[in-house]
């Protein structure tokens, strides 16, 4: 592994010449890091959402939601409890955790389409057969219609939809259809068609649904036999146009002289109704049921009866016997509840567990009221039931989450302690700093305020046998316990492999093969100068870190290379050394990224705000981090900040 050195005259803000990095090293250290950190969380938020879904048994939604929910209960950000979440399923060997209870519901398919598919097929045969016969004499029918005044009287007098029908027959004198010779005003069919719509036109043309259901059979036979006819409810389905309906209804069929009188309701909106209900229970568990105490018999509706495992041809339980079906644990409380209904006579809530045949629980939560008569005395009790069992599955797994955490965030703090007690026993006191050859110096090491974002800063100086001057400034990758551990390594590493004397690009070509094979491997960045006092030559290297900046006679400016990779990220690299020639005054300033990155500011306008401030600075090294501290009003809670200020004597 050779050494590239180039050479740089000292004129201020000349370019130091570096060898260029190759296509495809991002140069840019800092935006980076930036991209590593937000590519991070976002993946470390994604993980936990599908940890937590697989772990509750709800979807990647509710999970995230949840997972907010935790962050807000715990005081932490979303990434740190993410991650979190994240470490806990790792700690526990991979497991997800007590699982949720997933609700047994499946999206529900489209009602009765395979129903209103034949309705259709076999409503068209009909139109087919009827729309071939010859309608040419249907006006004269109805224009020789004699007065009937008990179809008058039939229509007036109901309260439903009502049609006087008269009959069309055949060559052969059977009847082949009814046309409508009169509605009331009140008559709709299911197409919501009125008297206006219907009035002269034929039944099988406008309601074909009469063959499908048999009522025109029926009509037939009222017409023929005078005997009347009434159905209570049959379901009723007809079409027309390509469209279908269908409706429960209640049919009455009457002779007239002229013909007969049709009376009908539907039952839309008590289906409608039902169906609802029946959605409601489905889709929240709920089930329903009454107990009849003077006859001794319970209504149960299916979801009542699944919510405790019974079947539709099971007979429920009355209460006496609910105990029975009961878990074990919870029998006092159902016995409770049930003494409180008959004794007391009021209302009772209660949760209980039901076991079913596979030995799994289901719990229920209940409420039970009882109906008195007036004398004060039960005569049946109304029970609702609701299977809670997915939300208390939940519950246990948030329960459980939540604890791990908890347990994590201990560690995790622990590790943090331990990361700042490593940085204290390895960083030198700033007091305590050498002196080096040619050069005043002074240093400012702060440690993020926030233990969870201290980091891997750090920084490194020694006089040399040969009688140059050392010094280094790094950062080290992430935070905590593993960024502290490869700080150590790195500053130690350095300073043992400064015993050498070799050029400090050689120094970091060792520096990167050290991190490439840690165990994890780590990476970093760094800028390692070594300054000869006899001639003012400062020769240094770059690896991913802000390059230093230079302040000569009232101006500043970044020294000017093409950074070599950050440590770590690719073996064999070749890191060159480039030469500075200093003046006797100059100040050279080297800094972390902690000084300069804002989430909500532009990295260029934060360093060209630095390179001003350093500009009507002071000239003395510990006047000048003051200033920089003073003005660049950094976030020390946001990361570790290291400045490095070295006046040329």
């Amino acid at each position: 592994m050779g050494d590239r050195v180039a050479e740089a005259e000292g004129t201020w803000g000349a370019p130091a010449a570096g060898t260029p990095a190759p296509p495809g090293v991002h140069a840019a250290a800092p935006d980076l890091e930036d991209l590593r950190g937000a590519a991070h969380d976002r993946a470390i938020l994604s993980e936990a959402r599908v940890v937590l879904a697989r772990r509750l048994g709800v979807p990647p939604g509710e999970a995230l939601q949840h997972l907010i929910w935790l962050a807000r209960d715990l005081d932490m950000e979303l990434a740190e409890a993410a991650a979190l979440v994240v470490g806990a399923r790792e700690q526990e060997g991979g497991a997800e955790g007590t699982g949720a209870v997933v609700a047994e519901r499946r999206p529900p398919r489209a009602e009765g389409a395979e129903d209103r598919q034949a309705v259709m097929s076999e409503a068209e045969d009909v139109l087919r057969r009827v729309t071939a016969e010859d309608t040419a004499g249907d006006a004269e029918i109805i224009a020789g219609l004699p007065e009937d005044p008990a179809a008058g009287a039939v229509l007036d007098g109901t309260l439903d939809g009502a049609a006087h029908l008269v009959p069309v027959r055949g060559p052969d004198g059977r009847v082949a259809d009814f046309l409508y010779a009169r509605l009331n005003a009140v008559a709709r069919d299911l197409f919501g068609r009125g008297a206006g719509e219907l009035t002269g036109l034929r039944l099988l043309r406008t309601d074909p649904g009469a063959v499908l259901s048999g009522l025109f059979d029926s009509y037939v036979e009222v017409l023929e036999t005078g005997s009347g006819m009434e159905c209570a409810s049959i379901n009723y389905s007809t079409a027309q146009s390509g469209l279908s309906r269908s409706s429960r209804m209640s049919v009455r069929c009457v002779a007239v002289p002229t013909g007969i009188c049709v009376t009908w309701r539907y039952h839309r909106d008590e289906d409608r109704q039902a169906r609802r209900l029946e959605r409601v229970e489905r889709l929240a568990l709920l089930g329903f049921g009454e107990w009849d105490l003077a006859t001794g018999e319970a209504d149960w509706t299916p979801q009542m009866l699944a919510n405790y495992g019974l079947s539709a041809d099971e007979v429920p339980p009355m209460p006496h016997d609910l105990p029975k079906v009961v878990a074990d644990d919870d029998l006092p409380l159902v016995e409770d509840a049930v003494q409180t209904l008959f004794s007391r006579r009021e209302p009772v809530e209660a949760e209980h567990r039901v076991v079913g045949e596979d030995g799994a629980q289901r719990h229920l939560w209940v409420f039970a009221e009882p109906v008195l008569d007036t004398a004060g005395l039960p005569v049946s009790i109304n029970i609702v039931s609701q299977d809670i069992t997915r939300r208390r599955g939940v519950e246990r797994a948030l329960a459980e989450t939540r604890r791990q955490m908890l347990d994590q965030q201990a560690q995790t703090a622990q590790e943090r302690r331990v990361a700042v007690t490593l940085r204290r026993a390895i960083l030198p006191d700033e007091d305590e700093l050498e002196p080096l050859p040619g050069l005043g110096t002074a240093i400012r090491s702060l440690a993020a305020e926030s233990t969870a974002r201290i980091g891997g800063d750090w920084f490194a100086t020694r006089a040399m046998r040969n009688g140059r001057a050392l010094f280094a400034i790094g950062d080290a990758a992430g935070h905590g316990l593993p960024a502290a551990a490869a700080m150590a390594r790195t500053r130690n590493g350095l300073l043992g492999l400064a015993c050498t004397e070799q050029p400090s690009g050689r120094l970091v070509g060792w520096l990167n093969e050290l991190l490439g094979h840690m165990d994890p491997p780590a990476t970093g960045t760094a800028v390692v100068a070594q300054f000869d006092p006899r001639r003012r030559v400062l020769e240094w290297t770059c690896a991913g870190h802000p390059p230093p900046i230079l302040v000569r006679g009232g101006q500043a400016a970044q020294l000017e290379v093409v950074p070599d990779p950050m440590l770590g990220a690719l073996p064999g690299w070749e890191y060159g050394t480039v030469s500075t020639r200093l003046r006797p005054g100059d100040l050279i300033f080297l800094y972390t990224d902690g000084l300069v990155e804002r989430r909500d500011v532009d990295l260029d306008e934060r360093i060209a705000r630095l390179t001003g401030i350093l500009r009507d600075s002071s000239t003395g090294p510990e006047l000048v981090l003051d200033e920089v501290l003073a003005r660049m009003e950094h976030d020390r809670a946001a990361d570790d900040t290291t400045m490095f200020a070295l006046r040329v004597e």
